[in-house]
């Protein structure tokens, strides 16, 4: 929380985007107080941008209002299973969806966002990587046909990213991982919701569990 944060976006989104990795990093801990006064003054902004970030973090369930300022509520191991329960139940719906709806615009943006794993893949940029991961499964919501389904998703995608970035350093080998959902791209072409469903839990399946195990290796860590 020291660094100043660079001018050229939008102030609070900068603190929230700072703020969010250290609190799913777990570099934040649960019960830590959050006072705009001290956080504008790490990050030499004014309380403004400080204000709205902690407003979109309390609206992610990260952080809940104490007295006059916040603490931090994280993710616990639950927390993170029942994300991922959720994380199931709705790109499941919207790949089936994808198959009766816009194919074409879909297979244009998941192949965008492949080819911009593949590259950061190659290039060993871990968070880059997790940014193009993160919007090939987008492509599935954005292409369902489903705006409600599309609005549900949208609320997760910053959360699903910052968790996305913590494990992609430690995933198997990342063009392996391209593979594999190109696979399930394939599969959704096919239009078989019983195959389209099994191809996506595939990809989803211990992801939660992978997650939980990068926090805790955090935690230790800083203990030792």
């Amino acid at each position: 929380m020291a660094k100043p944060v660079e001018r050229p976006a939008a102030l609070g989104q900068q603190v929230v985007t700072s703020l969010r990795a250290d609190i799913l990093s777990g570099e934040l801990a649960p019960g830590d107080a959050l006072v705009e006064a001290t956080i504008g003054e790490a990050f030499g902004v004014s309380r403004g941008p400080v204000r709205d970030a902690l407003r979109t973090l309390a609206g992610e369930g990260l952080i809940a209002a104490s007295g006059r300022s916040y603490r931090v509520v994280g993710l616990d191991e639950k927390d993170i299973r029942d994300l991922f329960s959720l994380r199931e139940l709705l790109e499941v719906s919207a790949a089936q969806q994808c198959a009766k709806a816009d194919l074409e615009g879909l297979r244009a943006a998941a192949e965008a966002a492949l080819d911009a794993m593949r590259k950061a893949a190659e290039s060993a940029d871990s968070d880059a990587f997790a940014q193009a991961d993160v919007n090939f499964h987008s492509a599935f919501f954005a292409f369902c046909g489903n705006r409600r389904l599309l609005a549900v998703w949208e609320q997760q995608v910053p959360t699903f990213t910052e968790l996305f970035r913590l494990t992609t350093a430690l995933d198997h080998p990342l063009l392996s991982t391209v593979e594999s959902h190109r696979a399930v791209l394939d599969i959704i072409d096919g239009g078989d919701p019983d195959a389209i469903a099994a191809g996506v839990r595939e990809l989803i399946v211990g992801g939660d569990e992978q997650i939980i195990a990068t926090q805790k290796a955090l935690r230790e860590e800083r203990g030792a």
